[in-house]
């Protein structure tokens, strides 16, 4: 049987036209079903995780494993590119975009919101009592654990195999380059199923941490400005935010994502010096080195803590099972992302980088912010805990900041930095998106603006949906089945890496 060829640069109808229709159902039970919708979302967090949870963390525990591999055997030799490629982007480009890129909204959402859950609620296997010193060491290490090593393990495998299939390989940035390259034939049918799933996968993804942004940024601007968290706002907001990031997107990644990445940088590192400065201290550097102390005491039973023998225990469903999904979701797109930071360096050297920089940085923002939340809660400073009750998550930070020396303005620089850190995720994986349904794409090539265009707008009204029908639990559950999709593909990937850089190693020779 003959293989279709298709024209470079041509839209890639079939990818583009089963996704769009996926988004379409999704929007009319959105605006006509929105309760029911809402609710079916929130089902998923606990559907998926009690069926599939043990596979999401056989999963995770895969990517540790084989990126640690990756490293420390000779793959880790190959300089993406070949030997005399030279680095595109600087040492500090390179560390800005990988951190901005794969944090988006989510570290700064969960970053206050996230340790309060479980000081306050801590997992019953755990058999740790709320309120406790261990409580609060747990609760501190657990966050950290849920947005470092693992995340990242997770992005920069894939990473790496599609910098050696576009650098090295001299193929087009897409899965098609991936299936030939790994079995050895052109098989049109699997390519156009893995685009469908990564696009619509990554789409509710990028429109969950859309919709997460949203909730932050209401909860900013109702602590500085006293607006009201309602549907218009919503609105609003994701006009604002949709055609923000889609200007950014449009730009290109040297200009816009380059700038916005290095805006919210400063934006971290300022947030970050105010509260060690403002705050207590030396209580954050204790909690924060006990409980990075914990992350690595129990690093792989965090990895597979399940509710076995206690179903009843939703804990690791609503939380690290939650979180390995969101991350699987993105992988392949991310890797697509951030295979262009990797032209010139070693696999060993992109992958120490894009796993251990990030982690560190998320490490240390959350070591500071976690630790003054607690902290102002076990001191009766703030009622932190009855204020998310009450006003949602989202408005956990805020609380903390604006209890500070001149807490409206860090309030307000926050704010910033929440739109700059979404743009920041939803500028490269619109982009990878928009390549999945463009054939023939190089990776140095932006896909057309129309594309972006149309995804842009699709994932900003999902996004106010998300939110309107069933906040925070929506969020999570739509996170849930998309991971749980995109395992498949992602795995694959993990495991592809020897035969893409064995060949390339004998080809050396």
């Amino acid at each position: 049987m003959k293989t279709k060829q298709y024209i470079k640069g041509s839209i890639h109808k079939e990818v583009l036209g089963v996704v769009g229709i996926l988004f379409i159902i999704e929007l009319i039970l959105g605006v006509f079903f929105t309760d029911a919708f809402g609710a079916a979302m929130s089902k998923m967090i606990y559907l998926v995780g009690d069926a599939f949870g043990w596979w999401i963390d056989l999963c995770a525990v895969l990517a540790v494993i084989l990126g640690i591999c990756y490293i420390i055997f000779r793959y880790g030799d190959i300089r993406i590119g070949g030997e005399d490629a030279k680095p595109e982007y600087s040492t500090w480009q390179w560390f800005s975009i990988s951190i901005c890129g794969g944090i988006g909204c989510g570290l700064l959402f969960w970053a206050m919101g996230e340790p309060i859950y479980h000081y306050m609620h801590p997992p019953v296997a755990a058999g740790i009592e709320a309120r406790s010193r261990e409580a609060a060491v747990f609760a501190v290490g657990q966050t950290m654990f849920d947005w470092s090593f693992v995340q990242y393990f997770i992005y920069a495998i894939p990473a790496v195999v599609f910098a050696l299939l576009a650098y090295n390989c001299k193929r087009p940035l897409s899965f098609r380059s991936f299936v030939e390259e790994v079995t050895g034939k052109d098989r049109i049918w699997l390519t156009i199923l893995l685009h469908i799933f990564c696009g619509y996968a990554v789409a509710s993804g990028v429109s969950n941490s859309m919709a997460a942004g949203m909730l932050q940024i209401s909860g900013g601007l109702n602590s500085i400005f006293g607006l009201p968290q309602n549907e218009k706002m919503y609105l609003s907001i994701a006009v604002f935010v949709g055609a923000f990031f889609i200007l950014s997107c449009l730009t290109g990644i040297n200009k816009g994502l380059t700038y916005v990445s290095r805006v919210c940088m400063f934006c971290f590192f300022g947030l970050m010096i105010y509260v060690v400065i403002a705050g207590d201290g030396q209580f954050i550097g204790k909690l924060g080195m006990e409980s990075f102390g914990n992350l690595l005491d129990n690093f792989f039973g965090k990895i597979t803590y399940n509710n076995a023998l206690a179903e009843y225990d939703q804990w690791a469903n609503e939380w690290p099972i939650t979180f390995w999904n969101s991350f699987f979701i993105y992988a392949p797109i991310m890797g697509m992302f951030l295979a262009r930071m990797g032209k010139g360096r070693t696999v060993r050297e992109f992958l120490l980088v894009e796993i251990l920089v990030p982690s560190l940085f998320c490490c240390l923002f959350i070591a500071i912010f976690a630790s003054t939340t607690i902290q102002m809660q076990a001191t009766g400073t703030i009622d932190i805990w009855a204020n998310v009750q009450e006003l949602g998550m989202q408005t956990a930070l805020y609380q903390v900041l604006g209890s500070m020396p001149g807490g409206k303005v860090v309030q307000l620089v926050f704010l910033i930095a929440v739109c700059l850190s979404f743009v920041t995720l939803a500028d490269p994986n619109t982009s990878a998106m928009a390549t999945l349904c463009v054939h023939g794409q190089q990776i140095d090539e932006e896909p057309p603006k129309k594309i972006k265009i149309i995804i842009g707008i699709a994932v900003s009204i999902v996004a106010y949906l998300l939110v309107i029908s069933g906040g925070v639990n929506a969020v999570k559950g739509l996170l849930n089945v998309g991971g749980l999709l995109m395992t498949i593909p992602t795995v694959w990937l993990f495991a592809s890496l020897p035969q893409i850089g064995g060949k390339l190693l004998r080809s050396r020779k």
